[in-house]
């Protein structure tokens, strides 16, 4: 498979028809993977792919990082399913043009979690918990694939979200504001879930604005609820569940819970998914007159 990506890199590379690849290669500890910027044709036996490739590149492709970069009119990048979801809804919210990117889509069977080593093989105690729901782990839109792609029906609903989630959300509110209120208590606002993240996009993010100062910027309780439920509301119906905000948090907070259960809620009341469709707008920046007005209270 990745003989196939780097034979057609090289070829791209080579005739001009992009100007670099974003891919992974081998980090400084055998067990972890580092992205990697390909520029020359012969630099493309850098790239690999295997379950260690847990980062999401489309980060990358955000606005907010400074793409384009100067000199990048056209950008190859490796994708897993769930990568390419995330590009789909960058194109879908006009942060990202088709015709700017060219996508290797890779077949993923799972990656490994960041708690764990890779000792050589996934299995389910070591496999990343957003993978155990995954309904991509065949690309569903790519301009390369490795092998004949199988045809795979996405037109269901989102799946039941991970037990955590569920388990979470089945406790009385009592109860589930406390375990908040415990994981928040080792958040220092590194805003390292904000870094990682393909899709906060602002310029200028709203806890760095001073004027005026809508969020507490000090990591006391207040201001570290106030920076979490803004970023989760502003990810609602946009979140397509890469888990890099948990991946990258330090103090291991599982930031990521709040826009999974967005996601269910989002899907029950306007039937989107998110990632699926270039074309497709958000439910929350957009109005039909035929919208469920059922959760309104």
């Amino acid at each position: 498979m990745i003989e196939a990506i780097r034979t057609q890199a090289h070829n791209l590379l080579e005739n001009k028809e992009i100007d670099v690849v974003i891919g992974y290669g081998n980090g400084s500890d055998p067990t972890r993977t580092t992205p990697v910027f390909i520029r020359k044709p012969e630099e493309v036996n850098r790239l690999i792919f295997d379950p260690r490739c847990i980062n999401s590149l489309p980060v990358y492709l955000n606005k907010r990082q400074g793409y384009p970069k100067k000199g990048w009119k056209r950008v190859g990048i490796i994708g897993k399913g769930c990568d390419i979801r995330a590009i789909t809804q960058l194109i879908a919210e006009n942060q990202l043009s088709r015709d700017e990117v060219y996508i290797f889509g890779v077949p993923c069977d799972g990656v490994v979690s960041h708690f764990s080593k890779w000792d050589g093989s996934l299995r389910d105690d070591n496999r990343a918990t957003k993978c155990s729901e995954c309904d991509v782990h065949i690309p569903n839109d790519c301009d390369f694939f490795p092998g004949e792609r199988p045809e795979v029906d996405r037109s269901g609903p989102y799946k039941v979200s991970a037990p955590q989630v569920l388990n979470l959300f089945n406790l009385k509110t009592d109860k589930r504001f406390k375990f908040w209120e415990k994981e928040f208590e080792r958040c220092f606002k590194c805003y390292a879930c904000r870094e990682v993240c393909p899709h906060c996009s602002c310029n200028i993010c709203i806890t760095d604005r001073t004027t005026p100062n809508w969020i507490d910027q000090a990591p006391h309780t207040k201001g570290v609820f106030g920076w979490h439920l803004t970023r989760a509301l502003h990810l609602v119906g946009r979140c397509t569940g890469c888990g890099e905000c948990t991946r990258a948090c330090p103090v291991d907070i599982q930031v990521d819970l709040f826009n999974q259960r967005m996601k269910d809620v989002v899907q029950g009341s306007f039937g989107y998914k998110s990632g699926y469709s270039e074309t497709e707008k958000p439910p929350l920046i957009t109005y039909m007159t035929d919208d469920s007005e059922n959760f309104i209270q």
